[in-house]
């Protein structure tokens, strides 16, 4: 007889039974835990919203300070002394964005790896071989006392916050388990380095130039960078007052006029994003233009999108000040905005002011370089990044008379020049700007902006408009700075910088009309470099083909101007291919698709017209056709400014010499352009049928936050995606991770009918009502009620909260 044997895999329905609740019991308390968690988590995230209303005592106050927020949270401050102002802006500031601030100073300091890792450290290690913390260093140190005063007064109100805050920071300090130090003076200071790198970073296009000219000859390399075009509105008045001495070389003492505190227009963006493609709209029309006589003025800075937005909105009025528009989280005072009596906007000028060197060292005694026959010791430092999970990472890095060494391949070093650098180089006029009551104080306070180079435009209550690109931008003895050049002698070295008088201006035109879109501001015969690298001339193209097709303009006109998606290059590419196709037609169903889409096409970039997204392709593929014969078949590293101009000028002209191989003419071009490019839809929108051709979802737009890649975190944190209308080179600037950073449009009017918005909201804490409830007035081309006048302040008021001196220090 055989013995049986129980496997113990075998289950009698008792020990199943008891398994079952087991296992439902452990996957209660599993989901109780998640449970409690979440609501945790949501309890701790809303326990570090500000308190906007009631009464705070605080310590370092010297008296009663008003904060009154409106309906979208903007806080209106009013103080009885500038410091105390000043006080509450840092205090105010760290409430919504203390997390934002503290990114921006651990990005300049070269201290991201520290808490998000590896992947951050590259970034580190191209800041901290810059010196961007020590210039910012440097700067404190070149302050002189209302300065110094001015930023002690910002940062004591941001230690303010964070000393009674303690256990109910933003919740990305939780996360990422760590504390933030108390505010320093020189934390102002990196908010605009980082910017200012962003915005001026120009020596990477000099090394693509350098390869570009090794592999052609010198007519096809002037042919591929072209510095005109017959779209060019350039905005500087001749005559200019030359002749004069030019302004002091960089080694030397600035002006007794200049005010050193801090240089930055614009703020921490995404630190990722490349130069490229980044630009701006701002403009001014005289009073014979608007509806009410007096003078309109638009901005709108385009940068990278994130979260939170870039900007902070605020009203600053105490004794001798009352001035509202966009602040940067982490510095004092109002960047573009008005007061009383003037209004400023800004577009980035673009200028070259970085320099590549070729070093010579010597081989014998690796940290000496050579300079005029002798070998030099260069400036050696070594420095320890901290990453977090893993071992330091060690750093050296070597500085010579031009600057740090920032590229190495085998024996060939190159140094980088960069204005920024300099001594005194980092200045903040804007405390000056906001309290300016004309265009001559106007003109003082920008006397001390020393960059990034911005195209100031003007306007104020008596009816005047005016410009102004204010910056320091190097004299060269020899050469235009655009490839890297022998460092070992001095025939390339700054001479200087373009005297403040001979920088491109106007002041009011007979036109009436100031607009300028980062494209070229100075006319024929200037006499002194500004850049070789302008931005393409479309966006102000169109600005000015709106603002001179008459009548009398009024705020919302100008909202209509701002988010204008009319595509002139695409138009004029459609036009062409329209052309071609007639020469040689087409077939199959997606090139006739195709060419009946353009037939039909207004020029207007909607986000579900299959038009744009045809020219984009195209536009690609023409790239490839005409540039790779001459290039190589990788283009990637191949990119600038003015490329579209240069296919027009081939295309416009039948250059034969780019003519590409067994085409016969151009029109042959076109069209096999055509026919490569409308392959690729299918791909890009996941589909074959014709009506997923939509522009805007090949666009599409999330900001994102930097711990939007968390787990589940994401969903929460970041906002998108959604298609987007517009291109790169309409007036509404559309990429999927650049646009409109804020919009404002000054009416002097009547000032209370002024608006202004950003892109998400006030608050960079999730679960704030402020967090993104400007995004659909953005989303849509709208804006906001930008209230000025006390009565207007008043009736917007939903918040009130009072800081009186006292409290705990």
């Amino acid at each position: 007889m055989k013995q049986a044997f129980s496997s113990p895999l075998q289950k009698t329905p008792r020990t199943s039974r008891t398994l079952r609740r087991s296992l439902w019991g452990v996957l209660a308390a599993t989901l109780a835990l998640a449970v409690a968690a979440t609501a945790w988590a949501y309890w701790r995230a809303r326990a570090c919203l500000p308190q906007l209303e009631g009464t705070l005592h605080i310590s370092g106050l010297a008296g009663r300070v008003e904060v009154l927020r409106d309906g979208h949270g903007v806080p209106h401050i009013r103080a009885q002394s500038p410091e105390d102002l000043l006080f509450a802006q840092g205090y105010v500031t760290a409430q919504d964005r203390l997390w934002q601030m503290d990114l921006s100073r651990r990005l300049a300091r070269g201290e991201l790896a520290e808490i998000f890792g590896e992947r951050a450290l590259q970034l580190d290690v191209e800041n901290r071989t810059l010196g961007l913390w020590r210039a910012c260093e440097r700067a404190v140190s070149e302050l002189n006392p209302d300065s110094q005063r001015m930023l002690t007064s910002y940062a004591r109100g941001v230690n303010a916050f964070i000393s009674t805050h303690q256990d109910r920071l933003p919740i990305e300090f939780l996360i990422l388990g760590y504390q933030p130090r108390p505010w320093q003076e020189v934390d102002s200071f990196a908010v605009a380095v980082n910017m200012a790198k962003m915005l001026n970073t120009s020596w990477h296009e000099d090394l693509m130039r350098e390869r570009i000219r090794a592999r052609v000859a010198a007519n096809l390399y002037a042919d591929l960078f072209p510095d005109h075009s017959p779209l060019d509105r350039p905005v500087a008045e001749l005559p200019l007052g030359l002749g004069r001495k030019p302004a002091a070389p960089a080694s030397a003492s600035p002006q007794a006029d200049l005010d050193p505190v801090l240089a930055a227009l614009l703020a921490l963006a995404c630190p990722e994003s490349p130069r490229a493609g980044l630009g701006s709209n701002d403009w001014v029309v005289s009073g014979s233009h608007t509806a009410s006589g007096k003078p309109l003025l638009a901005n709108d800075p385009h940068l990278g999108h994130g979260v939170p937005s870039i900007w902070y909105m605020i009203h600053l009025k105490a004794p001798g000040i009352n001035v509202s528009g966009v602040s940067l989280p982490g510095l004092p005072a109002v960047i573009i905005g008005h007061n009383e009596r003037i209004a400023w906007g800004v577009t980035n000028t673009g200028p070259d002011v970085q320099d590549l060197y070729i070093e010579t060292f010597n081989p014998r005694a690796p940290s000496q370089y050579l300079h005029n026959g002798q070998w030099i010791d260069g400036q050696v430092r070594e420095e320890a990044i901290k990453v977090r999970g893993q071992a330091d990472h060690r750093l050296r890095v070597c500085v010579t008379r031009h600057g740090p060494i920032v590229s190495q391949e085998g024996n060939r070093h190159l140094a980088l020049r960069w204005t920024a650098l300099e001594p005194h180089a980092l200045s903040f006029p804007f405390w000056e700007i906001d309290r300016a009551q004309n265009w001559p104080e106007f003109l003082t306070a920008l006397r001390g902006f020393v960059g990034p180079m911005q195209n100031f435009v003007y306007a104020d209550v008596d009816g005047n408009i005016g410009y102004y690109a204010a910056a320091w931008v190097p004299i060269r003895r020899q050469g235009d700075g655009t490839v890297p050049v022998d460092g070992s002698i001095d025939d390339y070295d700054w001479t200087g910088y373009i005297p403040f008088e001979d920088l491109p201006h106007a002041f009011n035109p007979a036109s009436g009309v100031i607009a300028t879109a980062n494209g070229r501001v100075v006319p024929d015969g200037y006499p002194y470099l500004i850049t070789r690298s302008w931005e393409s001339p479309y966006r102000t193209a169109r600005i000015y083909q709106l603002l001179e097709a008459g009548g009398k303009f009024a705020v919302d006109d100008m909202l209509k101007i701002q988010s204008d998606i009319h595509a002139i290059y695409f138009e004029w590419l459609a036009k062409q291919l329209l052309a071609a196709a007639a020469q040689h037609p087409l077939e199959g169903s997606d090139p006739q698709f195709a060419l009946g889409a353009l037939k039909s096409w207004d020029g207007e970039a909607r986000a579900n017209s299959p038009a744009p997204l045809i020219c984009r392709v195209t536009d690609r593929a023409l790239y490839d056709r005409i540039l790779k014969p001459k290039l190589g078949e990788d283009l990637s590293g191949y990119s600038w400014s003015m490329s579209r101009v240069f296919i027009q000028n081939v295309i416009e002209d039948r250059w034969a010499r780019w003519l590409p191989p067994g085409d016969p003419d151009f029109n042959v071009t076109l069209v096999k352009s055509l026919e490569a490019g409308v392959r690729q839809i299918p791909s890009l929108v996941g589909s074959a049928d014709h009506s997923a051709w939509r522009w805007g979802d090949t666009i599409l737009l999330t900001f994102h936050h930097p711990l939007g890649s968390l787990p589940l975190l994401g969903r929460l944190l970041d906002v998108g995606p959604f298609p987007q209308a517009g291109t790169q080179t309409t007036v509404k600037q559309t990429t999927p991770s650049v646009g409109p950073s804020m919009r404002m449009v000054v009416d002097f009017g009547d000032l209370d009918d002024s608006v202004q918005n950003i892109t998400l909201g006030e608050s960079g804490q999730i679960f704030s009502p402020y967090y993104r409830d400007q995004f659909e007035a953005w989303y849509e081309g709208r804006s906001l009620p930008m209230a000025f006048s006390d009565a207007a302040v008043e009736r917007a008021t939903i918040h009130r909260l009072v800081l009186e001196p006292g409290g705990k220090s």
